[in-house]
């Protein structure tokens, strides 16, 4: 994408999250501006798991109630909503003084950075004890600090997972592929079986068609490679970048995805894979629980295996290299009037969250904290044992990389998942927009 025609495009996602802002859920004006009656305070929280069949937001709820109880002079007033709309509901928000959010869920790294650099959010340094650093889990705070200074700590981690149907490959005669040449073996043989699409793309989202993307780039190009390129360290140009958006191409073309993946997004993959409509899904490490917890999934979850990336041949990448990493965290916005009774409460939901996500089998904790292990799905206890082996993560690019090359990349990405994919355009928009060149 040009930067005109970006330029039209920001212009009107700025039209329509201001029509959302004011129409939508949130700031009343004034909630976080003085004492209640009674003497307490509200803090306004703000997260998306707004389903309330996802287990993260009844742990959520559990721990406000705990909280609450532990601080009787704190009251915590939500607001939730999908994960899409709260984005942009949340940019929309701090577009002013979100003056009616005090602590609120975002992701850190180059998503964060906007918000860091504009003086939106509150570092935490102050507020971090020697007891809460002896708990947080060595490695995981990269993605919330921002020139020395820490502006939250983390939650739980993911790590991208090739879920594969077992009863599917045996009935097709394929290999649970390690490979890249045993990906392409195995959607050449899975073609076959009536009414499958070998993997289920969901690429009408972006960051669906990213994440297949960026594994294969990881493969070509290597973890030390791609995070150079994503914190700026090198330019976006390794030959390994323009053989990765070919694999996909390459991919889409031999049907990997059926016909009409651009069609189908998000929610519709995971359907067609939790009810045997397609044999691999590409997804964060949270779709285990999925397979477990959808009342609507007809699969039986010991079909399911969980895999690593496949590995390629003559790739630059290590078969330790992930993708994956700890982003995902609650933050303070640095216009709340509470600043220590939000900092407070902030530290306290990240290490209850992350220590939920592992409980529950949703990710893994940034705390070391101890956890119950006795409910964990044997899917997720595959992954772990997958992440125990890894070594060098990379976040997503969306995550990673500021906001106009993020959203050029998962435009971009969708072109490879069409017919007549221009890579030589693909990797000249990527070095216009990451490049800036």
């Amino acid at each position: 994408m040009r930067k005109n025609l970006f330029k039209k495009v920001l212009a009107l996602t700025l039209a329509s999250t201001m029509a959302f802002s004011m129409a939508g859920c949130g700031s009343k004006g004034g909630s976080s501006d003085a004492k209640n009656d009674d003497g307490t305070i509200t803090l306004n929280v703000w997260h998306q798991w707004s389903n309330d069949t996802n287990e993260l937001k009844g742990k959520y709820e559990e721990a406000v109630k705990a909280y609450e109880k532990e601080n009787s002079g704190v009251k915590i007033k939500t607001e939730t909503l999908d994960t899409e709309a709260y984005k942009t509901k949340i940019n929309a928000e701090f577009a002013g003084d979100a003056k009616g959010i005090d602590v609120f869920y975002w992701w850190g790294a180059g998503t964060a950075k906007k918000l860091v650099d504009a003086g939106k959010v509150m570092a935490l340094d102050d507020y971090v004890t020697d007891d809460v650093k002896s708990k947080i889990l060595e490695g995981s705070t990269s993605a919330f600090e921002f020139d020395g200074k820490l502006y939250s700590v983390p939650m739980f981690s993911w790590y991208m997972t090739l879920f594969c149907n077992k009863t599917m490959f045996d009935k097709a005669g394929a290999t649970l592929p390690t490979t890249y040449d045993e990906l392409v073996d195995a959607v050449k043989k899975l073609k076959k079986l009536d009414g499958v699409t070998p993997m289920a793309a969901g690429a009408k989202d972006g960051w669906n068609a990213a994440f297949v993307y960026q594994a294969l780039a990881l493969r070509e190009v290597g973890a030390t490679g791609v995070n150079e390129m994503l914190s700026g360290k090198k330019e976006f140009g390794d030959e390994g970048f323009k053989k990765a958006a070919q694999k996909v191409s390459d991919l889409y073309e031999m049907g990997a995805f059926g016909d009409n993946p651009l069609e189908q997004g998000n929610d519709d993959a995971n359907a067609a894979f939790e009810n045997g409509k397609a044999a691999m899904r590409l997804m964060g490490s949270w779709f285990a629980n999925n397979v477990y917890t959808d009342d609507a999934a007809t699969i039986k979850p010991e079909e399911v295996v969980a895999l690593k990336i496949p590995t390629i041949a003559d790739g630059k990448g290590e078969a330790t290299d992930y993708c994956g990493g700890f982003v995902e965290s609650f933050w303070v916005n640095n216009n709340t009037k509470y600043k220590e009774e939000a900092a407070k409460f902030c530290i306290y939901i990240n290490e209850k969250m992350g220590v939920a996500s592992y409980e529950t089998g949703s990710g893994f904790s940034g705390w070391t904290t101890p956890a119950d292990e006795s409910n964990l799905n044997p899917l997720f206890i595959q992954i772990k044992d997958l992440l125990a082996e890894g070594k060098q993560g990379v976040l997503a690019w969306d995550t990673s990389l500021e906001s106009e090359p993020a959203a050029v990349h998962n435009e971009q990405v969708q072109t490879l998942f069409a017919d007549g994919a221009d890579i030589d355009a693909f990797i000249d928009e990527h070095k216009a927009a990451i490049n800036g060149k």
